[in-house]
């Protein structure tokens, strides 16, 4: 360095600052890596735990589920497979029971479906499904048994004998079928060749309350008429009682119009039919009465029918309505009108029961009270018998009129007619054939107060227009 300078002279030497690790700094970041480590493998094996955990969970469900349901199933294929269930019917019925084959489905609903069961090789009925609700079925997974709701029958048109054999196997139904079934329905039944029981009905054998499956319960809707039976055994074996109801229901024989009211009760078997007591209702009054049919060489049919007030002008217009009435053209008046009372007896004969019926014969004298005869005045005809016709319009009222009614299956006549009014006097005879057309005719006499000759007057027409004449 030069004299005067204030330069430091260099050097051949460097002052220098440098970390160098040692083997205990080393060992230590080796420390510190590791447990980052295994945080982070702890971390993430907690993570895909708690991701996988609910899976595991709902995949163990699934199997627990499948092998309750294969267990359930498996019971089912050996408890109510279609050749155990036929063998178990046998046993209870007694009688030989053949099932096609059985089905157990879960939709719409758990229901047991059967199809072709034949019973005592007589009876054959297309499909029988027992139902079963979702927690009853929950139930018998678990091993509580079978617990059923209702068996739904549909069958072909049935015959009255083949009802007859599942009337008589009722009782043993009932300790066939298992207590915890509510109710055997036949729905939309029909019967082959039986005009009395045309159109479908619905059948329901119904346990209420613990009884046996003993009560048949039978119901028709028609048009806007119902009709309703109930059917209970009876003490003799065979024989069943029934309670018999209808509402605008028009019956399949003598009555062509609907009746506000029927009601009847009585018992059946398959040679005998009592009806105890019956009553008829509707616009025009009310009847009662009895009948009993009993098979022998053939049907014969016995009874009673009584009635203390009908109104012959609404009978009349119930078989007979007018094709033309409404408020500006009204009803003209019947041929007869007045309140009847009769007391009669039913008597018919038949090779079934329907042919009997259909053959009965009703006769019963006759009262009419207020009666009037529309369409002629008798007196005033009575003092003119020169008149060459004598439909002349008008009316005659009867203070009394006295008949005897016999009805048979085409035809009603009205018989040993003896009607008067004051001094007039009027007797004949007059019949209505189904077609309502009248023939007859009455002889008016008036007696000592005029000396004239009786005259024959003709009746013809019908009950809503009469003509009288020679």
């Amino acid at each position: 360095m030069s004299y005067g300078s204030t330069e430091m002279r260099s050097t051949d030497f460097a002052i220098t600052t440098v970390n160098v690790p040692d083997r205990l700094d080393l060992r230590d970041m080796d420390d510190r890596k590791q447990v980052e480590d295994d945080s982070r493998s702890r971390r993430f094996d907690t993570s895909v735990f708690r991701a996988w955990a609910p899976r595991l969970f709902f995949m163990g469900l699934l199997v627990a589920i499948a092998f309750v349901l294969f267990e359930g199933i498996d019971t089912w294929r050996n408890a109510l497979s279609a050749a155990q269930l036929s063998q178990r019917l046998s046993a209870s019925l007694h009688v030989p029971v053949q099932i096609g084959d059985s089905q157990f489905a879960i939709s719409p609903a758990p229901q047991l479906q059967l199809s072709k069961v034949s019973i005592d090789n007589k009876v054959v009925f297309d499909e029988v499904t027992i139902s079963i609700g979702y927690k009853q079925l929950g139930q018998a997974f678990q091993g509580h048994g079978w617990n059923w709701g209702e068996a739904v029958v549909r069958s072909k048109p049935l015959t009255l004998e083949q009802c007859a054999t599942l009337l008589a196997l009722l009782p043993r139904l009932d300790i066939a079928f298992p207590r915890s079934l509510s109710a055997l329905r036949f729905e939309h039944q029909e019967f082959a060749d039986q005009p009395w029981l045309a159109g479908a009905w619905d059948i329901s054998i119904a346990r209420e309350k613990g009884k046996d499956l003993t009560t048949v319960s039978v119901n028709q809707q028609k048009d806007k008429g119902s009709l309703h039976f109930d059917l209970v055994p009876a003490a003799e074996a065979g024989t069943y009682a029934f309670q018999m109801e209808g509402r605008n229901w028009t019956p399949p024989f003598a009555i062509s119009f609907p009746l506000e009211e029927i009601v009847a009760n009585g018992q059946l078997s398959a040679n005998r039919f009592e009806v105890a007591q019956f009553s008829l209702g509707g616009p025009f009054g009310a009847a009662t009465g009895q009948v009993s049919a009993v098979l022998g060489d053939a049907w014969t049919l016995t009874g009673t029918a009584r009635s203390e007030g009908i109104d012959l002008e609404s009978l009349i217009r119930l078989m007979a309505p007018s094709p033309t009435a409404d408020e500006n053209n009204p009803d003209q008046p019947t041929v007869i009108q007045g309140t009847a009372s009769f007391a009669g007896h039913l008597n018919g004969k038949g090779s079934s029961l329907v042919a009997a019926v259909d053959a009965t014969t009703f006769e019963a004298p006759v009262n009419v009270r207020s009666a009037v005869l529309t369409g002629i005045n008798l007196g005033y005809a009575a003092t003119r018998p020169s008149l060459a016709g004598l439909t002349s319009g008008g009316s005659t009222r009867f203070s009394s009129l006295d008949a005897t009614l016999v009805t048979a299956p085409s035809q009603v006549v009205f018989r040993d007619i003896h009607a008067h009014a004051g001094a007039l006097a009027a007797s004949g005879e007059v019949e209505l054939k189904p077609d309502h057309t009248l023939r007859g005719h009455l002889h008016v006499d008036l007696g000592q107060t005029r000396v004239l000759a009786p005259i024959r007057v003709a009746v013809r027409g019908t009950v809503l227009k009469p003509e009288f004449g020679r």
